[in-house]
């Protein structure tokens, strides 16, 4: 139970933390699938084909012998495109000490396994054999022989180009999931000031009349002082949410619906009980 106050008191935090984190990686990674355009000279129409090439090679069924040299080039292929963007993720990423020991960790055991596969291709064909060593230590610019084409574009490529939109696009999707639960947590904090408020109106209205309906008139009072420091404390949370979700939907101008509802949140002016006490 502790646990979970403890976690509902900062989600504000937690929520803004993950969008500004997942906004920034975002931005790098369009800004780095850009120049990677720009790199190998690639139009939208180009980069449309490719995602569809790779996902047609996806879902096509092929079944292999063991250590046939067809399954060999597709272990080869999937563990070195593995390694290369878990290589490129190493630094991009923050991560801790600790978390990059076991990055590093596992990228030894796929360069072994990536080796172990090399010989074992090597060893079944007699022509283009794979240059283990370009090969294992993941050289720039080398192709494996079978990945070699007239027009220059490799598989690998079409598989680098398809991962990357479809990093932007888990991003921008997550994004978009991050924005709907912010609206959602400041609509609901808003629904329980209401909530909280309505009830201790209510109650201040059967003291003010002497009308306790079933309970005595210290219950009343005490009902009153309940309810009070409870609207101080939903209000506190919910303007907390506010400010911190304020600054997040400053950061992009496509987060409409959540500046929305920070707005209509903040348009709604609630009465303290102290001044309403007053009143009376």
């Amino acid at each position: 139970m502790g646990w979970n106050r403890r976690k509902r008191g900062n989600l504000h935090q937690v929520l803004a933390h993950r969008y500004v984190k997942i906004t920034e990686r975002a931005k790098v990674e369009a800004v780095s699938f850009s120049d990677f355009k720009k790199e190998h000279n690639l139009d939208q129409e180009t980069i449309q084909q490719w995602v569809y090439d790779v996902r047609q090679w996806a879902v096509t069924e092929r079944v292999y012998a063991p250590g046939c040299t067809e399954g060999l080039r597709v272990d080869i292929e999937n563990i070195t495109v593995t390694l290369l963007r878990r290589k490129q993720d190493l630094y991009r990423q923050h991560d801790s000490n600790q978390a990059r020991q076991r990055k590093r960790k596992r990228m030894r055991e796929l360069k072994k396994k990536l080796r172990e596969k090399v010989v074992q291709y090597n060893t079944g064909v007699q022509e283009e054999q794979i240059d283990e060593e370009l090969a294992c230590s993941l050289t720039e610019g080398y192709t494996l022989p079978w990945e070699r084409h007239a027009n220059g574009n490799t598989f690998r490529l079409k598989r680098s180009v398809f991962e990357q939109v479809m990093l932007v696009r888990r991003l921008e999707e997550e994004q978009s999931i991050l924005v709907r639960e912010m609206s959602q947590h400041i609509m609901f904090l808003l629904k329980e000031v209401q909530e909280v408020e309505a009830l201790r109106g209510q109650t201040l209205e059967g003291i003010t009349t002497s009308n306790f309906g079933d309970l005595t008139e210290d219950a009343a009072h005490g009902l009153k002082s309940v309810l009070s420091r409870r609207w101080h404390f939903l209000q506190s949370q919910h303007k907390q949410a506010v400010h911190a979700y304020s600054g997040v939907a400053a950061l992009e101008c496509h987060d409409l619906q959540l500046q929305q509802d920070i707005e209509e949140s903040d348009d709604n002016d609630y009465t303290s009980p102290e001044s309403e006490e007053e009143d009376l």
